[in-house]
């Protein structure tokens, strides 16, 4: 049993930060089968659980924020530089993704604060950690 938790739960240390914004990040620091969770962090506090998803056939790349009872969710556009990936191109492999934008985002989150270093830094980029690499273990 403790083998099969440990396959589906593998740290990783995957941190994202607001291009707009460096003081808030999100800190993805736990792979599961089908997402990485971490924390949004603001001035090295938490505010609340963040997941990214990978894609699926029928869905896009994804974000869920959770805090209390609030959950929202959308999609994730990932970049390498300046160029949009997508799992059905061929010439950006997943693991060169370094930037990401959190598609409805900060609309979502207009509606529970008004906190506009918030709102600034979820309605721009965030520059993907090179340890993330595509969201797998980076293995040196």
């Amino acid at each position: 049993m403790f083998f099969l938790i440990t396959d589906l739960i593998q740290p990783i240390n995957c941190i994202l930060i607001s291009e707009e914004v460096p003081s808030i990040s999100i800190v993805l620091s736990e792979r599961r089968s089908d997402s990485l969770k971490g924390t949004f962090i603001m001035d090295n506090k938490f505010k609340a659980t963040f997941f990214t998803h990978r894609p699926r056939t029928e869905k896009p790349t994804s974000w869920t924020f959770e805090k209390s009872e609030i959950k929202f969710k959308g999609d994730a556009i990932l970049f390498k530089n300046g160029r949009i990936w997508h799992p059905y191109q061929e010439e950006i492999k997943s693991n060169e993704v370094n930037r990401v934008l959190f598609s409805g985002l900060a609309l979502k989150l207009s509606g529970i604060t008004n906190e506009k270093n918030i709102l600034k830094a979820t309605s721009g980029f965030f520059k993907i950690g090179n340890e993330c690499y595509g969201g797998r273990l980076n293995k040196v």
